[in-house]
């Protein structure tokens, strides 16, 4: 018994020894990394005393294979494996099993003999993905004190023979019907002459069911003379046949289709298909059908063909009934509702889409209402993130706001290189005015105060001037000082102006629009007005003027890049007016002739009272100089309200710039017409002047327009003065002189809404020598031009018989309100006040003469109305209702006036 127990202790310290020396001896064998084993229990057919190598033979083994290279699995996975599956006796099965579920690209187990001294370790190496019971090794060696070599011996004959069987020497993939294979051997991340391991196997089949494209992967290994061919076996999803939207009302199934990634001819995608649904369930989020419910619904016939149907719930179309600024008590909620863009549903939310809820616009609101509170004094103002209830019968956005202490304006300083006195600086500034009037600290005319600062800086060639804003605050009083920083650098000017891109128009007729010139000083408002006056020419599609560096900090050259777009056109239109009924258009017409500015234009006009024909050309430069020339030649024949008139004629005219924004012009107008086809009840003005006359007029005119924008002006004025002069000495059988004066003023008014004013007034008395003014020359107003709301010419002083004679003294003026509805789409909206009148000689001017039994009050016939404009693909289309507040006669006080269509 003793001799037993010492036995068992000897031979457990060698094993000890054994499992030391196996840690300690680190043989690295990269090339075998990427194959991992699963070493499974050993069956021990020895004597007790050999009982325990039933875990230490498989730890023993397992630290050799990893001294050679191999990735072993862990024991205690092993065991946990075996004991979840119940295996209670190992074969090439559940090894094989064991294997795949741990990962493993072979297992190994088998059995330890011991016949008289000699061990023998009888193992059975099995591929994952093999059959069989897999291939057996047996090493023999004489006492327990070669079980280490043994196993040595084991590993090496393992190893000669994983590696031999881990090459992969070809790759296929098997199933295929609609989809060409060669498409999934592209993505394929195991390629041949690779190490093939179950983690690699494993890799490359989930990457292929990743596509999408099969409902089912399996790999299938084969044994070929070079190593192992893998071959993927798929079953394909079914092709998408037909594919459609059901229960789809408010938004247009194609649209939907259009949208979605999903198209036919392709395979059912479960990842697509999801983010199809996300799109469509946004699709119908921003039109307000937050509730919207979308799912799909596949039929498959089993023949590899399907119907993929979206099927939608749209519920209600929510809107946005409640907007709560919650915290708001020293300001006005309404007063800040104004500034938001989303907006409660109002009655005209039709046609500005206000009430739906645009998601993307939500932190917008909310930056927009911490600026208005920091326009009212408000500097500590929190806006936290805006919360959305969407309820079943509408949307309540919620900002919740704390307002903090009000501030009131204090003093303005300014420190840094001052090149004028601060209270020259404080013209200047706008921020500056609040503490003369009391009122609280406005933070959003900083930026506009800065960009003054800086401009004022920039205009005495201070091209780099740099302009820092602080604010010192005190919390005490309540008051808040501004602190402007200036550094002005250096002065700056232009060594060259830099000409780019203008491949048509010419050099000359981009360098006089230019307000710098090489050797200037830099301005600030020159360079900006240089990009206007380029822009408003009309001949480029793109205008950017760049300062660029030279080296010299004292220089810089100009860069002005340019892209010429087409000028010329030709074609015709058709259009539509309550004056002239149905129009056509026809016109020939380049602005840009030769590339040097020259404008040539053929124009006609036919409808039903008017046909007329109209050659001009334009120089604006005479020989590169300030004076502009223009050539007219018209033919007309326009029937009014009592006669036709027929005309033929020409004009020419020169203009010259008086400073930046002002010009005059003079003109000769030499022209024949006729009056014919007089009116039975034609005044008697009328008939004593039916027949030919001869006009010639010379006029003479100054105009000063600071309008931003030609096209649509949101600020600026024109102002305009002509005296004209017909007869007397310049012959001619009409005998006059007319002075025309106007005004224009635009300016914004609230948010993006413009005001609109105009005042017109004309006076008229026969020249020197002249018998009576001619009927020609008379003013007559009402219509889309003058007074709206009435009809054309309608508004005109009346003979005995109540006939129109026409006025020598005239006035009307324009009171808009105007505001782009739609920029996308082009459309504006607008409100007007308009009032005006002519008279004849025996009137004054602003009296109230009877016309037809009626006389206005304060000598002007007035208007309201409100009009829509749109420029729609037809081209530009006008619609303006008015009502004559002061009626003539017995006509109708409502009047509707359509204009529409366009040259093309």
């Amino acid at each position: 018994m003793l001799i037993r127990c010492v036995g068992r202790l000897a031979t457990l310290a060698l094993v000890t020894l054994l499992l030391t020396m196996a840690g300690v001896t680190h043989a690295q064998a990269s090339e075998a990394k990427d194959v991992k084993v699963a070493v499974l229990p050993f069956v021990i057919n020895a004597g007790d005393d050999f009982s325990y190598l039933k875990d230490s033979l498989p730890e023993l083994l397992s630290d050799r294979l990893r001294d050679a290279g191999f990735e072993v699995v862990d024991g205690a996975e092993v065991r946990r494996l075996i004991d979840e599956k119940r295996i209670t006796t190992v074969n090439g099965a559940s090894a094989r099993e064991i294997a795949l579920l741990s990962g493993a690209g072979f297992a190994v187990y088998g059995t330890m003999n011991q016949i008289g001294v000699d061990l023998t370790l009888d193992a059975r190496l099995v591929d994952a993905y093999g059959t069989g019971e897999g291939k057996r090794m047996a090493v023999t060696k004489e006492g327990l004190i070669n079980l280490l070599p043994a196993v040595d011996e084991l590993v090496g004959r393992m190893k000669m023979d994983l590696l031999k069987l881990e090459v992969v020497a070809e790759v296929d993939v098997e199933g295929t019907k609609v989809l060409d294979k060669d498409v999934v051997l592209m993505r394929m991340t195991l390629q041949k002459g690779d190490m093939l391991t179950a983690k690699a196997a494993n890799t490359a089949l989930k990457n292929i069911y990743d596509l999408g494209y099969f409902d089912d992967v399996q790999v299938r290994i084969d044994e070929v003379p070079d190593g192992k061919k893998v071959t993927f076996v798929v079953v394909e999803k079914p092709r998408i046949q037909a594919l459609g939207v059901r229960g789809s009302d408010a938004i247009d199934a194609e649209d939907i289709l259009e949208a979605i990634s999903t198209k036919k001819g392709g395979v059912v995608n479960p990842k697509v298909l999801s983010d199809d649904i996300r799109v469509i369930r946004e699709m119908y989020r921003k039109d307000g059908y937050y509730k919207a419910k979308v799912t799909h619904e596949i039929e498959d016939t089993g023949s590899g063909v399907a119907r993929l149907t979206f099927v939608v719930e749209e519920g209600p179309k929510l809107y946005i009934t409640n907007v709560v600024i919650d915290g708001a008590q020293q300001l006005d909620p309404d007063d800040i509702k104004e500034v938001l863009a989303l907006k409660e549903r109002g009655m005209l939310s039709w046609i500005t889409n206000t009430g739906v809820l645009k998601e993307e616009l939500l932190d917008r609101d909310a930056s927009a209402i911490e600026a208005f509170y920091n326009s009212k004094g408000f500097i500590e103002v929190r806006v936290g993130r805006p919360e959305v209830e969407i309820k079943d019968d509408g949307i309540s956005v919620i900002y919740q706001v704390w307002e903090g202490a009000r501030y009131k304006m204090g003093e303005t300083i300014f420190k840094g290189d001052l090149i004028d006195d601060p209270a020259k600086l404080m013209e200047i500034t706008a921020v500056g005015k609040l503490k003369e009037k009391d009122e609280y600290f406005d933070r959003s005319l900083l930026k506009a105060d800065v960009d003054s600062l800086t401009n004022h800086y920039n205009n005495y060639g201070y091209a780099y001037a740099d302009v820092k804003v602080n604010l010192k605050d005190d919390a005490e009083n309540k008051i808040v000082d501004v602190v402007y920083t200036i550094a002005k650098h250096q002065r700056v000017h232009i060594r060259r102006v830099l000409l780019e891109g203008n491949a048509v128009t010419r050099d000359n007729v981009i360098l006089r629009e230019m307000r710098l010139a090489d050797g200037d000083m830099f301005d600030g408002d020159k360079l900006k007005r240089s990009h206007t006056r380029l822009n408003n020419l009309g001949y480029f599609e793109k205008v950017d003027i760049s300062p660029v560096p030279t080296g010299n900090p004292e220089e810089m050259d100009l860069v002005v890049k340019v892209k010429d777009k087409p000028t010329g056109q030709i074609g015709g239109g058709i259009g539509y007016s309550t004056y002239d009924s149905v129009y056509l258009a026809a016109n020939v017409s380049e602005s840009n002739l030769f590339g040097k500015g020259y404008l040539l234009a053929l124009n006609g006009a036919f409808s039903g009272r008017k046909t007329a024909y109209t050659l001009t050309f334009r120089n604006p430069h005479l020989n590169d100089s300030e004076v502009g020339f223009t050539a007219e030649a018209h033919k007309r024949d326009e029937d009014f309200n009592d006669f036709t008139k027929r005309s033929v004629g020409g004009i020419a005219s020169f203009d010259y710039p008086v400073g930046e924004y002002t010009s005059v012009s003079w003109d000769y107008t030499a022209e024949y017409y006729q009056l014919i086809n007089i009116a039975n009840d034609a005044s008697s003005t009328v008939k004593d002047d039916a027949g030919s006359h001869f006009l010639s007029q010379v006029a003479g005119s100054i105009t000063r327009d600071t309008l931003d924008n030609n096209m649509n002006p949101t600020e600026g004025t024109v102002s305009s003065l002509a005296l004209l002069y017909g007869g007397g000495p310049m012959g001619g059988t009409d005998d006059f002189v007319k002075y025309i004066g106007s005004f224009q003023w635009y300016t914004p008014a609230v948010e993006e809404v413009v005001f609109h004013s105009k005042f017109w007034g004309g006076f008229l008395h026969k020249n020197l020598g002249g018998s009576k003014v001619p009927t020609d020359q008379r003013f007559e107003l009402g219509g889309v031009g003058s007074v709206r709301g009435y009809s054309s010419y309608s508004i005109t002083p009346l003979d005995g018989s109540d006939s129109s004679e026409g006025g020598t003294k005239a006035f009307y003026m324009n009171l808009e309100l105007k505001r782009q509805l739609s920029k996308e789409y082009g459309i504006s909206s607008l409100v007007f006040f308009d009032a005006g009148n002519s008279w004849k000689e025996s009137e004054m001017m602003f009296s109230s003469p009877s016309r037809k039994g009626t006389a206005p009050s304060l000598g002007l016939y007035k208007s309201v109305g409100t009009g829509l404009n749109w420029y729609s693909p037809m081209g530009p289309v006008g619609f303006v209702y008015g009502y004559g507040l002061d009626r003539i006669g017995t006509t109708g006080r409502h009047k509707i006036e359509m204009l529409m269509g366009q040259q093309f």
